[in-house]
């Protein structure tokens, strides 16, 4: 999925990528590019001018250009004639969807051969981003205002559902991925729906996506996790999360692993809605419920149903009173974003103009909330915030028990030794005060690629430069597995992580906003080779055909070069995996080269790197030798949320970029096994090599 949701208009720091040319060539049709928004496994997403007249580039003419959001096919899926002719199929009904609340598509095209759509601009923030902006102040969404963004987005879900063709003959669309990050509200309040028929498009996918599920595993409902037949009513269910979440800040169904979050959507196991808010009204609490009942017989048959019902438990706020919260809550982030989009535009147009541009988007300091502060909320947001709760003061220190007289002299002596002690440490203490970064820690989940003491130590190096560098204290947790790291950006556990490549894309198709931040150069490459290794003893296999009713030991499943790369190699070889070779999942790269030493398989799939290092960490690898290369995979990228905090995700990728080992830490690299020699900003396809 893409980095960051169609329409939203946030870019990231930096100009348009190396790739897409000289600026007078960037056109798509008419469209001329300014700034990509994101890049998913299936498109890009950029921001765009439509430009009167053609393609000549020319000045900004604010009379007569708009901005636009384009979602272009990436080259690869072009060759895949299905794919494309079901995301026409699919783009040509949903632009028939002509309502307030849904995002409208206005153009269908093809440039270069690629298709591509072109959607209004919104200059919004996804609901997602609105509760996290509320969490950080504080403050809990009022429920009048919950009850009105819940039902403008019923509405445009309804107005979705209900399209027919010209005969009268209803399409039966469903979005199949409703969620709080595919559901934008602006400044004046309004609610737009994202994506819909790109999810729906998918289906035409299926054939190279076996097996995967089609949204986010949170928001699914209990038919799409048993991949049922859908409708309507599985919408619903997914609103009623989004409903749950906006009421009480969690989500109601939330596991371990995506495996237990789907059996306890099937179950239907989540908290009662007013056990954790005990003042929610009995009626809007019954209201929802009904929207996550497993039996879709038993929910709200239609999403305008659902709306209703929401507005007569608890009556809407008005337009304004929302419009006043986004401003509030949102308003220094809004500012932020027409700067840079401002900025952007400038560059872009400057660019193929020798006259100055007028960009029609700028900072308006006046605008009301604008500048209200995160850190305590101003005059207007005291309404929404809650009242405090818990002591406002500490209790009293215990008395201390009284000691045992001394001698005169001795105790002088102890009180001397003890006043001499407390200086030193009152000295110590008030220059690591002095000194210590201040703020919360900004924590970075690992994937264990090795020994989690080893992979702390290797990376203690970065944690410390990155520490320094920003100020702010800095922790690195290694997760107990690729899915756990990841899955803790997706659960909001943290917002960055730092992944192997095929995490990454894993993390993309899940995580609408994800940003890669920079990617991991080792010993001077940004990229690293996937090795097949055997053993030297006798009665090994000599060539990859040998391996026909061997066993084979791979890494964790989300691994490029241990999992997916081995695997593909083989089937390249003719090898049907499940029937002439057996596989043992070692889980981690070190645990592959233990096994493989071990004897319990006959071959192993690890990353150059892992290999060349190894004898470093005790293991024997003069008993090895590599069998075959499998491929060439990119290395391990920093990623951010797309509800990080906007200027921490730009300095820790300033940090990044600009890392210089031997300026920074005084070595020439990073780590005895990790080596790294610094980090790249990550190149355009990194999420599709």
């Amino acid at each position: 999925m893409p980095s960051n949701p169609p329409g939203s208009g946030e870019p990231p720091a930096g100009g348009l990528p190396a790739d897409l040319g000289a600026p007078e060539s960037v056109f798509v049709g008419r469209y001329q590019l300014v700034e990509r928004l994101a890049v998913g496994g299936m498109a890009e997403v950029f921001l765009g001018v439509r430009r009167a007249g053609g393609e000549a580039p020319k000045k900004w003419q604010p009379a007569t250009d708009v901005l636009v959001v384009i979602k272009r096919i990436l080259p690869h899926l072009a060759e895949k004639p299905e794919f494309i002719e079901a995301f026409v199929r699919e783009a040509r009904i949903t632009a028939g969807i002509q309502h307030e609340n849904v995002v409208h598509i206005l153009e269908l095209g093809q440039a270069g051969g690629l298709p591509f759509l072109v959607m209004e601009y919104v200059g919004g923030s996804t609901l997602k981003q609105l509760l996290v902006a509320a969490r950080q102040l504080g403050a809990r969404l009022p429920l009048d205002v919950v009850s009105d963004l819940l039902g403008q987005a019923a509405a445009g879900l309804h107005a979705a559902h209900e399209l027919s063709d010209i005969t009268g003959k209803p399409y039966g669309l469903v979005h199949r991925d409703i969620s709080p990050h595919n559901l934008m509200v602006d400044e004046t309040g309004v609610v737009k729906l994202l994506d819909f028929g790109i999810a729906k498009a998918e289906e035409g996918m299926d054939h190279t996506r076996t097996g995967m599920l089609k949204g986010k595993i949170s928001y699914m409902s209990p038919e799409q996790c048993r991949q049922e037949r859908l409708d309507r009513r599985a919408d619903v269910f997914s609103l009623g999360v989004v409903a749950f979440e906006l009421l009480t800040g969690s989500r109601p169904f939330q596991g371990s692993s995506e495996l237990a979050t789907m059996q306890a959507i099937v179950a239907g196991r989540h908290p009662p809605l007013r056990d954790l808010v005990p003042d929610l009204p009995a009626a809007l609490a019954k209201v929802v419920d009904r929207a996550l009942e497993t039996d879709a017989d038993r929910r709200w048959g239609t999403a305008q149903a659902f709306g209703e019902a929401l507005a007569q438990a608890q009556p809407r706020a008005d337009r304004e009173r929302v419009a006043l919260l986004v401003r509030t809550v949102l308003g220094s982030r809004h500012d932020a974003r027409r700067k840079s989009v401002g900025e952007a535009l400038e560059r872009t147009l400057v660019s193929i103009s020798d006259q100055p541009v007028s960009p029609p988007i700028a900072a308006d300091a006046s605008r009301t909330g604008s500048g209200a502060s995160r850190e305590r909320p101003g005059p207007e947001l005291q309404a929404f915030a809650p009242e405090p709760t818990g002591p406002t003061s500490l209790p009293p220190p215990p008395r201390p028990a009284r000691r045992p007289p001394v001698s005169l002299l001795a105790g002088a002596g102890v009180v001397l030794f003890g006043f001499v002690v407390l200086a030193a440490l009152l000295v110590f203490g008030v220059y690591e005060l002095a000194t210590a970064p201040r703020g919360e820690p900004i924590v970075v989940r690992l994937a264990p690629v090795m020994n989690k003491r080893e992979q702390a130590r290797d990376h203690e190096p970065i944690r410390d430069y990155l520490e320094r560098t920003l100020g702010r204290p800095v922790r690195f947790e290694v997760s107990p597995s690729y899915e756990a790291a990841a899955e803790s950006v997706i659960d909001e556990v943290v917002d960055y992580a730092f992944l192997p490549a095929g995490t990454v894309r894993w993390l993309a198709e899940r995580e609408p906003g994800l940003q890669v931040l920079a990617v991991k150069v080792v010993d001077g490459s940004a990229s690293t080779d996937g090795y097949l290794l055997v053993q030297r003893e006798k009665g090994a296999p000599t060539t990859v055909a040998d391996l026909h009713g061997r066993t084979l030991c791979l890494a964790d499943p989300l691994s490029s070069t241990g999992w997916r790369m081995p695997r593909a190699f083989l089937e390249a070889q003719g090898f049907d995996l499940s029937t002439d070779i057996s596989i043992l999942e070692s889980g981690t790269h070190e645990q592959v080269l233990v096994d493989l030493l071990a004897g319990r398989c006959d071959a192993g799939a690890t990353y150059s790197g892992n290999f060349n290092t190894a004898d470093q960490r005790g293991h024997a690898t003069a008993r090895l030798r590599i069998l075959a290369t499998t491929g060439v995979a990119p290395h391990d990228a920093f990623v951010a949320s797309a509800d990080a905090d906007a200027a921490t995700t730009d300095a820790l990728r300033t940090a990044l970029v600009s890392f210089e080992p031997r300026r920074d830490i005084g070595e020439d690299r990073a780590g005895d096994s990790e080596r790294i020699t610094g980090f790249v900003a990550p190149p355009a396809d990194y999420l599709q090599r």
